[in-house]
């Protein structure tokens, strides 16, 4: 899975219609990249692609390529390398391979790629050479850590780590001040610490869950890396983000930093009637 970023700033640089053909463009091309590789498009959703190859060696391969076309442009993309057995019905893919393979791809930064200890596994011991281990992740349901793997940089300089939560930290970062994250949804108070996250949406898989028919099933993630507090958006729907009077803007599948305290409309404005209001509190540690 491959999400691509940087949309937000390239529409406010150069417009409306210039920045849609070069997003289309990038989809584009990648799309053709995985064709050419002999793999299989799933579907576009807004900015994410997903697709799926049976060699593991040429999902690979295709996804270098992809790599090293986005270091040319404005764009970039945070993409998700996962092996094992799916479900092919009405044109589309299902289980938990794709779960994960999504997780991957929202947990990479821009420009990163995310591979699974099964992934690595299933290649062979040249592919492999290339990669290098990065740290272990949890997942969801899953009781045991996994490696987690990234492409090998020319320069060799470790990046990012993932923390067993699955949150990432900048190693090359002076040490964070220390903050947490209080969020209070009608009965429900949760507290979110450094290199931790708490998720919100419709699911009940998630820890704040929404049920409103506008909420995606995993709308967003609060967490805190290097000492500051983001709100990860990634819905349909988008998110109305309070961080003063007056002061409500709408976010879509992009972060934002948050700010002192404030308050986080899942879909609606928090004006209307109808709206979910998540409050939320920067505090010192």
């Amino acid at each position: 899975m491959a999400d691509v970023v940087g949309s937000t700033p390239l529409y406010e640089r150069i417009g409306d219609d210039a920045a849609l053909l070069q997003v289309s463009d990038c989809l584009d091309a990648m799309r053709a990249i995985v064709a050419q590789h002999g793999g299989d498009f799933i579907y576009s959703k807004g900015d994410d692609v997903l697709s799926l190859f049976e060699s593991s060696e040429a999902a690979l391969r295709a996804v270098r390529q992809i790599s090293c076309q986005l270091k040319e442009g404005p764009l970039s993309a945070r993409i998700g390398l996962h092996f094992g057995a799916v479900i092919r019905a009405r044109g589309a893919v299902f289980g938990d391979v794709v779960n994960v393979t999504a997780r991957l791809s929202t947990m990479a930064n821009p420009g990163e790629v995310l591979i699974s200890q099964s992934f690595f596994e299933a290649l062979s011991a040249g592919s492999r050479s290339g990669l290098r281990l990065l740290d272990k992740m949890a997942f969801k349901g899953k009781q045991e850590l996994f490696d987690v793997y990234t492409l090998r940089s020319d320069d060799g300089a470790l990046g990012t780590r993932i923390a067993s939560r699955g949150t990432i930290i900048d190693r090359r970062s002076a040490p964070p001040p220390q903050i947490n994250l209080v969020i209070r949804y009608e009965d429900q108070l949760r507290f979110c610490r450094q290199n931790e996250f708490v998720t919100i949406g419709r699911s009940p898989e998630c820890n704040i869950v929404v049920q409103r028919p506008w909420v995606s099933r995993h709308h967003a993630t609060f967490t805190i890396s290097n000492g500051k507090a983001r709100l990860v958006e990634r819905s349909s729907s988008g998110t109305f983000v309070s961080m003063g009077p007056g002061h409500e803007v709408f976010v879509r599948r992009e972060d934002i930093l948050l700010f002192g305290s404030g308050v986080i409309s899942p879909g609606l404005k928090s004006s209307l009637g109808e709206a979910q209001i998540l409050h939320y509190e920067i505090v010192s540690d």
